[in-house]
């Protein structure tokens, strides 16, 4: 299920006056379907409904807020990044009123209220400093190398939020070093401590490094394979 919009007032006022994102159009069951105009969709012949994407400013760990501008997280203090979000409008009061274009509620003439929305796939940026891949079921994975030998990963759904699905599996498959061969290996990840996010070593590799890695999502789908070089050791976004 999409993640609901948060009203934001303090950008309500902002909206209109800013040159609005324009109108494309969005399949409500294929959000990767994203065109400029009406009409079906061309996967499953569903209407397409109107969408505002927009370009704005969040926070990697707290991706429900949403700013104009770039500066730090008030939650975290990490730089703020780029996201894609929907941008829609809400009577402040009937939440469930949700308007492509500014204006007044229709229920009680209130000034509609700027509403961002997360959107799959909005958000493809390393939350911990590390490679970070869009899997064919839309899933996402990151792998960070924090320091030698030590790699560790994390999986994200199409929201880029982290979650580790039932059945999920993943293991380093092969190492090539910074003398570019090439050895197989058979190395899973394990959850670490906490359980957020999984952790394999490889003793001996040297920067810089590119490691294979497969991963199955779930028990009834097939590996998929991802190669993450690192050319330094990844450090978390400050």
């Amino acid at each position: 299920m999409a993640p609901t919009g948060r009203l934001v007032p303090a950008l309500a006022a902002m909206a209109p006056a800013r040159n609005l994102p324009p109108v494309s159009w969005t399949c409500p069951m294929h959000p990767e379907v994203v065109i400029d105009k009406s009409g079906p969709c061309p996967i499953c012949r569903m209407s397409l409904v109107a969408v505002r994407l927009d370009s704005v400013w969040s926070c990697q760990l707290h991706p429900d807020l949403t700013f104009l501008a770039p500066g730090r997280c008030p939650k975290d203090g990490r730089t703020r990044v780029r996201m894609i979000k929907a941008l829609s409008f809400s009577c402040p009061v009937h939440a469930k009123i949700s308007e492509v274009n500014p204006g007044r509620c229709p229920l009680d003439k209130r000034t509609l209220v700027a509403r961002y929305s997360l959107r799959p796939h909005g958000d493809h940026n390393p939350k911990h400093g590390g490679q970070f891949f869009m899997a064919p079921n839309n899933w996402h994975v990151e792998v960070a190398h924090p320091a030698a030998a030590l790699f560790r990963l994390y999986v994200y759904d199409d929201y880029s939020r982290p979650f580790i699905p039932d059945g999920f599996s993943s293991r380093i498959i092969s190492m090539a070093g910074a003398q570019g061969n090439t050895v197989d290996l058979a190395v899973p990840f394990k959850r670490a401590p906490g359980g957020r996010l999984l952790e394999a070593r490889v003793p001996g590799l040297a920067l810089p490094a590119t490691i294979a890695v497969k991963v199955r999502f779930e028990a009834s789908e097939p590996e998929y394979r991802f190669d993450f070089p690192f050319l330094d050791y990844s450090k978390e976004p400050t």
